[in-house]
């Protein structure tokens, strides 16, 4: 399974394209040399084989075509670039990997099917109030994530911060018992064990008592971590269960689009949104990287239908036979909060199914505008070029921009990329700390006390380019203090890194080099 897993990775196809671009080369002049001396003796220019001259031309003619497609397309400058760099090694076969991998176009089924549940969905994702009464300045930032993602801005509504994975576990096991009608869970990981367990009593039980139960996970997030039948003994138990993004042995860069959203609904009632999986890493039963650091929050109140929307629309476009009744899952209403601020959970995906990277424009948005100081806690720093110019002016205007990855690493290269990119944001000012207890895997955002978000999207390239997230956009609800406070609390845990202490030992220091070129690929 392990090793599956490794051959779907993008450093793995790279270097692959090379191996094979070499034995083309050979292959392909021993054939053409071959054809030529059938009918020639041999042709030599310049003390040059004819058959090289032609395979050169050949290659250099695929590589002038690719790399002008490659050039004039609407895609991160980031991204080009690393297409380019393979064409240079292989130009034949990087052509082929380019048009089998860099773009995502679905069936014209999948695009009906996409249609048609955007056309139902919409009635419940109207914005009759835009909040800007409330919002002020933010207004826009509040319409760019409704224009990209329909997340509705939602008043009155109630969100509370939960600040580690056995927070989130005990409040999410407590909120199951009281399911009446339904449950909704769509995960990027599930794995048998303590945590996941005690929740698959609850909803087995729930099930037989009529209550409907759905739950989606990602298949290759639970390739090494699940029997490949698995959804088949929920379905026994009389759970609706189904696999996103079913791995075939089919090359497509569909593989690279996977769900990586985290999500609970009870009842049109409750929400959960954030970074926890279900694994027992998760809630610290067990300890491979150390103390797992992570955070969720809890929803009440109207916010909550942009859940149960997100979490219908993404159930049936994989099961296009049984598509559901949204009307039958939204409350005849919701309970009121005395809630001040906005919230305003959204989704987010890759083109064509989003026009835009909400995520990125969301953390892009925070950046530019803070003017007191913003604080991320992310697993990788893997950003393209915007974001990190973002987060270097916000440093030299002023702004105190601290960022916290992990100091144990769950991917050693990814790890050094991270490392790596630590260099250009010190030489501007922007202060970086590393967890020491073990590995942060909560996405946290906060700004001047004002915004913030909460959810499953990392900073680097899968997250804010390939994968299906999700994320709650705060504007001055009470839950921002516990946040900062607990970013605070991380702080003191972690170490302020330097130049000298991030340095790299020079093996190293040529792999994230050669990783950083291949990044938007990752």
């Amino acid at each position: 399974m392990r090793l599956l897993k490794a051959l779907f990775g993008r450093t793995a196809l790279t270097i692959l394209a090379i191996l094979l671009q070499l034995l083309f080369n050979i292959a392909g002049i021993y054939l053409i040399d071959g054809i030529i001396k059938a009918f020639t003796d041999g042709i030599l220019i310049l003390g040059i084989s004819l058959s090289t001259i032609i395979l050169g031309v050949l290659e250099f003619c695929i590589a002038l075509f690719t790399t002008v497609r490659i050039t004039i397309r609407d895609m991160s400058p980031d991204a080009k670039m690393s297409w380019i760099v393979v064409l240079v090694f292989a130009p034949i076969v990087g052509s082929m990997l380019y048009l089998l991998f860099s773009h995502n176009f679905p069936t014209r089924a999948k695009r009906l099917l996409h249609l048609d549940i955007n056309a139902r969905a919409a009635v419940y994702t109207e914005c009759p109030d835009d909040c800007a009464d409330v919002l002020g300045d933010y207004i826009r930032h509040s319409r760019q994530i409704y224009d990209g993602s329909r997340g509705v801005p939602r008043k009155y509504s109630d969100v509370r911060f939960l600040n580690c994975g056995e927070a989130f576990w005990e409040t999410l096991l407590v909120e199951l018992e009281k399911a009446e009608k339904y449950i909704f869970m769509e995960y990027f990981i599930i794995e048998k064990g303590k945590m996941w367990d005690a929740v698959e009593d609850i909803l087995a039980r729930k099930a037989a008592e009529g209550v409907t139960v759905k739950v989606m996970y990602d298949d290759i997030g639970c390739l090494t971590r699940l029997k490949r039948n698995y959804w088949k003994t929920l379905r026994a138990k009389g759970i609706e269960c189904l696999r996103f993004n079913k791995l075939r042995p089919v090359l497509s860069a569909v593989h690279n689009n996977r769900d990586h959203r985290k999500i609970t609904v009870i009842d049109g009632k409750v929400g959960f949104v954030g970074g926890v999986n279900f694994a027992d890493e998760y809630i610290n039963e067990i300890h491979p990287l150390g103390r797992w650091k992570d955070s969720a929050v809890i929803l009440r109140g109207a916010a909550v239908q942009n859940l149960i929307i997100m979490f219908l629309t993404m159930f049936d476009s994989q099961d296009a036979t049984q598509l559901e009744n949204y009307e039958k899952f939204i409350p005849e209403y919701y309970e009121y909060f005395d809630e001040a601020g906005i919230v305003q959970p959204f989704g987010d995906g890759p083109n064509p199914l989003y026009n835009t990277h909400v995520a990125e424009d969301v953390i892009l948005n925070m950046i530019t505008n803070a003017k007191k100081y913003i604080y991320i806690t992310t697993p990788y720093l893997i950003i393209d070029y915007n974001l990190s110019s973002a987060l270097c002016r916000a440093a030299e205007g002023g702004v105190d921009v601290r960022i916290v990855t992990p100091r144990i690493p769950d991917k050693k290269i990814v790890f050094w990329i991270t490392r790596r990119n630590y260099r250009r944001l010190f030489a501007h000012g922007v202060k970086i700390y590393e967890y020491t207890p073990g590995f942060i895997h909560a996405k946290n955002y906060i700004c001047d006390d004002e915004v913030g978000m909460v959810g499953t999207i990392n900073m680097d390239y899968r997250s804010l380019v390939h994968h299906f997230e999700c994320g709650v956009w705060m504007y001055k609800t009470e839950c921002l203090k516990d946040i900062k406070a607990d970013i605070e609390s991380v702080f003191a845990e972690s170490e302020l890194m330097t130049p000298q202490s991030a340095k790299l030992s020079v093996p190293k220091r040529i792999i994230s080099a050669v990783g950083s070129l291949f990044a938007p690929m990752l």
